[in-house]
């Protein structure tokens, strides 16, 4: 691949990226954090700028009105996102986070970046607003080609700890990240193949976010007396900052079994042992078991027939989350080196195989020429009469038109020839010139506007062409002179100048069809072309 493609993640509460070029993936950190991951905020600035990323969290303290985080959630709705007294749509505030990172990449490989693959939940279906949404994003940030990738397809190309995935091998991947819960089952594709989705559920209301929310609840609780004069003092502060302290309390506590933390340096510290958070997690882990097994139940797949179960999602570092998957679903649990960056990881190495999604030409026979019908008015083809490979005489029927009146019309061969492939289906609607049959001929088809003749019959040439007719033209001229003249020179020329002029009327005619019938060809030919381009 020597065209630099920029790869985004875009979550819900973080983003990560990375720039591929010549196959080799490179990651991008944050330059203000060093961080792979960037929070997936916006503020806007004092000169009227978008800040995005850990710059934008940094001012939510001081402006925090002019802030605003997991807006991901906003793509497809129509009401604005109001910053500091100014509307957003979602779109805007996605393109600004996907424009920051198209700077980044520019700047790590010295060149401009204008493809960009983005991945999104396998729910964007083709008729979700979220899709379009996405897409334009892209192309307000400056892409000039966007593609999107299902999450869980990205997930599967990851590197796993261990042996990859067996061709053909079943895999339920199981996402919990930082804004939702996705799962997908996945058929891992065979000779490289790319993962193929066979279905997928999603809960938009089950992340690490509303983790956060349950634990900020209990804490905001047992902390009443030193939090509510905060609260009072500054609402919208307060909360931005309280969220900013459970999760650093929530990431403590999935290496350690209990956690001791200031909110501020003259609050009272806040115990929280991991037994509290696995009571506020359960009933979360089980509403995500419960969606994938709905998910296999409605494809008919059996729990042991799941190879693997693929963890997948910052929130899935939290210890219960595997061990109440190993215990209700009872299968194999796989995992990623790093469950934050999966995701973009797997989609990077799908980036890199540019090769696999590009489709050259389907080869023809040798001879295949298609053939096309001069129609009145646009038909349904109800049916074709000669299947591929199968010969016909000249004058066979080699499919069934039905007109606009209902009326039935055969399709009938001009020559003798064998089906090579069928253009159309029988159902769709086809018009005048449009190609509908691919087929060999024997002997070559006939010029247009020709008409057909019998096999074996010689071409017969053009009046003025004839020696018998160019023979009478001078006899009958003869004949006409003598009686006109009663002299035999007089009549003789009378013949000859008579043949003469038969001969250069019917050359000039003879150039004129020419003309007309090359001039036909090409229009048809112009016709074809503008119908299929515009198809």
């Amino acid at each position: 691949m020597t065209v630099p493609v920029l790869v985004v993640d875009f979550g819900t509460s973080s983003s990560s990226a990375a720039v591929v070029l010549d196959g080799r993936e490179r990651a991008l950190k944050e330059p203000s954090s060093g961080l792979l991951s960037w929070p997936s905020a916006v503020s806007l600035g004092a000169d009227g700028r978008l800040l995005v990323g850990s710059a934008a969290e940094r001012r939510k303290r001081a402006e925090p009105d002019s802030y605003r985080a997991e807006f991901k959630r906003d793509l497809g709705e129509r009401a604005p996102v109001v910053l500091g007294g100014r509307s957003f749509t979602a779109v805007a505030l996605v393109a600004a986070v996907l424009a920051e990172f198209r700077g980044q990449a520019r700047a790590a490989v010295g060149r401009e970046v204008d493809r960009l693959v983005v991945t999104v939940p396998a729910s964007y279906g083709p008729v979700d607003p979220r899709r379009e949404a996405m897409l334009a994003a892209g192309a307000a940030a400056g892409f000039r080609s966007v593609e999107l990738l299902a999450e869980p397809v990205a997930a599967a190309h990851a590197t796993v700890a261990g042996a990859p995935f067996a061709p053909g091998a079943t895999v339920l991947v199981y996402d919990f990240g930082g804004g939702t819960f996705d799962t997908a089952l996945v058929r891992i594709g065979a000779g490289g193949a790319s993962p193929t989705v066979l279905g997928h559920a999603a809960l938009d209301d089950c992340g690490g976010r509303d983790i956060d929310a349950l634990l900020a609840g209990g804490i905001a609780t047992a902390g009443r007396e030193w939090l509510d004069p905060l609260m009072a003092a500054g609402a919208t502060r307060a909360r931005l900052e309280l969220g900013d302290f459970v999760r650093r309390i929530k990431h403590q506590l999935s290496e350690a079994a209990e956690v001791e933390d200031y909110f501020t340096p003259v609050t009272p510290a806040s115990r929280v042992a991991r037994a509290q958070l696995d009571y506020l997690v359960g009933p979360l882990i089980d509403r995500t078991v419960a969606c994938c097994r709905q998910l296999l139940a409605a494809h008919r797949v059996r729990a042991r027939d799941v190879d693997a179960v693929l963890l997948v999602g910052g929130t899935t570092r939290i210890p219960l989350v595997a061990t109440l998957l190993a215990d209700r679903l009872g299968r194999p649990l796989r995992l990623v080196e790093d469950p934050d960056l999966a995701v973009v990881h797997g989609a990077a190495a799908w980036a890199a195989r540019s090769a696999d999604r590009r489709l050259l030409p389907a080869a023809t026979e040798a001879g295949a020429v298609p053939l096309a019908w001069e129609l009145a008015a646009p038909a349904e083809l109800t049916a074709w009469h000669v299947p591929p490979g199968t010969g016909y005489p000249a004058g066979a029927a080699l499919g069934t038109l039905r007109t606009p009146e209902g009326a039935l019309v055969e399709l009938a061969a001009a020559a003798p020839g064998r089906v090579v492939r069928q253009l159309r289906a029988p159902g769709e609607t086809v018009g005048a010139g449009e190609w509908l049959i691919a087929v060999q001929q024997e002997p070559a088809p006939a010029a247009p506007g020709a008409a057909a003749r019998p096999a074996g019959a010689r071409p017969q040439a053009a009046p003025h062409r004839r020696p018998g007719v160019l023979a009478l033209v001078f006899l009958l001229a003869v004949v006409a002179g003598l009686a006109m003249s009663g002299n035999a020179p007089v009549g003789i020329v009378t013949g000859l100048l008579a043949v003469g002029v038969y001969y250069a009327v019917g050359r000039r005619r003879e150039n004129r069809g020419t003309t007309r019938t090359a001039r036909e060809a090409r229009t048809t030919r112009e016709t074809r072309e503008t119908r299929r381009s515009g198809r």
